[in-house]
């Protein structure tokens, strides 16, 4: 299952040609993370984040430069897997063979 989760606008182009998107600071996306449009094509994805904590930006590494849209972007956030998600703290108890005997129990 898929959810889009805002990104923001495009400000400019930085030299370098990364797109510059200014950011709610409710939501910082990951890097790596893919940015779409609202019709969901392919926009390129999330290589840094950049500014104050107040008021982040975004450098978005698109895929193709010469066909840039301004307009709303979002972060695609991919859900899906077992009930018991995907590996994160779900063995928190666990411990190596041998553990115990190197911590004094």
């Amino acid at each position: 299952m898929k959810k889009l989760r805002e990104l923001g606008k495009i400000k400019h182009m930085s030299k370098s040609g990364m797109l510059v998107v200014a950011l709610n600071p409710a939501y910082i996306p990951k890097i790596g993370d893919k940015v779409v449009t609202r019709k969901m094509e392919y926009v390129g994805t999330v290589n840094d984040i950049i500014g104050p904590v107040s008021s982040p930006y975004a450098l978005v590494r698109p895929k193709n430069p010469e066909k840039i849209v301004f307009e709303d972007l979002f972060v695609v956030k991919e859900y899906g897997g077992g009930r018991k998600g995907k590996g994160e703290g779900s063995r928190k108890g666990s411990r190596k063979k041998g553990d115990r005997k190197r911590r004094g129990y």
